[in-house]
Parts: C-alpha cells; structure tokens; sequence
C-alpha cells in the first residue's frame, strides 16, 4: 500500500509542498516559497507563477535527460559548439557556418549521413563529437564509437544473454557515430555484425550515422573481406550522405609545433634576464 497523501483541506504552504513532494517533484517543493515571494513583488497573476514554476521543473528534467544521455553516448563532456574551435576549423577548409547549420541537427530529422574525410588530426573526430553533444542538447539520443573497437564488442557479445539488447539499442538509436572507420582491415568473423548493424539501419530507417574516415570512400570496400560486402555496406551508409573533407596538417602537430615554440621563447627570455 502507497503513501497517504497529506490533507489538502489544511490550505497551508506546508501542507501543499508536502503534497508536491509525494508527487516527487521536491525541487517544485523547495522553489514554491521564493516563488510566492517573487510572484507577490512582480505582481505576477496565477498562470505567470503556475507557468514559472513548471518550466523551471522543466528546464530541470531536460538537463537531467541531458546529463544520462551524455554519460550513456560515450561523448566526453568538452565538446560541442562551445568549445569548437572555429579559426583552426576555418584553416582545415571547413565553412564555419556550414559547422553551425549542421549543429541545427536538421541532417537528423531528415535522417541523412555525414561523412567527414580528411588526413589524420584534421578534426574529424572532434567535429563528429561536437555534432554529437548538439544533437543530444536537442532530445536525440546517440552512441559514439571507435568503429574497430564497436567490431569487437559486438563479437565478443554474440553469444552473450544481453547481445540482443546491446545490438538493438546500437541499431535504434538516433544518431550513431562512428570514427574511424576503414582504417585496419575487418575479419571475416567479425565484420558481418558492423554489416548487419549497418544495413539493419537503413532498412528500418533507424536515424542517421556521422562516420569518420581518413581513407576515401572508393576504398572502403578494401577494409572488407570480399569487394562485394564493401560495396554493400558503403553504398548504404553513402546513400542520401552529405560528405566534408578537412584538409591539412595535423591539428595535433601544429599544437606541438606551437607549444614548442612557445617554450623555446620563454626559455630564450629566461636565459637573456639571468644573463642581465
């Protein structure tokens, strides 16, 4: 047998936030006497208080939703537009406001590929997890994964209890990131289940993937164990894609280049202050 709700003819604050509180929404509880307070000297009237009171709870709820999406995706936190660095972007020849249309998440809703090719270090990955975050801001859900890593898991679970859940939650899931992919050659034993995975989205139009790649799309049926299974899985992951390529150097060189320099300068100063 539930709880006993509080006496509602008490007609006290008290009682009212015990009552919100068996209705489980304690933070609503803790809020209403500030709010009263506030809707007192803004003269606010009943709907304005009532309409304050459930956004805030539903502000709080999305964060919430947010915060166990993002743990479940796979998507360290330190990504997304806010920290995207735009001017290195820009130098890897990519449109800054090509990044920011993207981050609309409208290739989601209209459940289109994103194929992102470039050399190694251009910020493919970083771009593919910042579109990630945005698209998890916006209520979708989404699983981030190496691609050979994604390979292994699934075959060391095919004979588990849980493969099915596991397998189903990849194959649903809004958007489904995948980096570097065709990039070690698959084995025969393990590859069908990335194919499986892979043609069981499309057929079920199951949301939209973002795959990284520093191999070219004509190549990736090499990867395979038969040009005939690269073919098939490339050409449905390539239908109804929209590709960019980042050109360039290495990010992650140019940082250590940069930061080489920057040592070497301020030892230079050091040295000219202690010869002084």
């Amino acid at each position: 047998m539930g709880k006993t709700a509080p006496d509602p003819d008490h007609g006290t604050l008290d009682s009212l936030t015990a009552l919100i509180c068996d209705l489980r929404l304690r933070d609503v509880a803790r809020e209403l006497p500030h709010l009263l307070q506030e809707a007192a000297r803004q003269d606010w009237g009943q709907i304005e208080l009532l309409w304050e009171l459930f956004k805030r709870e539903h502000v709080r709820k999305a964060d919430r939703r947010f915060q166990r999406n993002l743990k479940a995706s796979g998507i360290p936190p330190c990504y997304g537009l806010d920290h995207f660095d735009f001017q290195i972007a820009r130098k890897r020849g990519l449109n800054p406001q090509l990044v920011r249309d993207l981050a609309q998440c409208e290739f989601l809703a209209a459940r289109r590929n994103l194929i992102l090719a470039g050399g190694v270090g251009t910020g493919k990955t970083f771009l593919a997890r910042s579109l990630g975050i945005e698209a998890l801001k916006r209520g979708y859900r989404v699983l981030a994964f190496n691609t050979a890593a994604l390979v292994d898991d699934l075959y060391l679970r095919r004979d588990s209890f849980d493969f099915g859940k596991f397998y189903g939650r990849i194959r649903d899931v809004d958007l489904l990131i995948l980096d570097d992919l065709a990039y070690l050659p698959y084995s025969v034993e393990k590859v069908e289940y990335l194919f499986s995975l892979v043609v069981d989205r499309y057929e079920l139009r199951r949301g939209s993937m973002i795959v990284t790649s520093n191999t070219d799309v004509t190549r990736w049926w090499t990867f395979f164990p038969s040009k005939a299974m690269g073919m098939a899985f490339s050409d449905r992951i390539l239908d109804r894609s929209q590709g960019i390529r980042l050109e360039g150097p290495s990010i992650r060189q140019e940082r250590t280049r940069s930061e080489t320099r920057r040592r070497r300068k301020k030892s230079a100063t050091a040295d000219t202050g202690d010869s002084g």
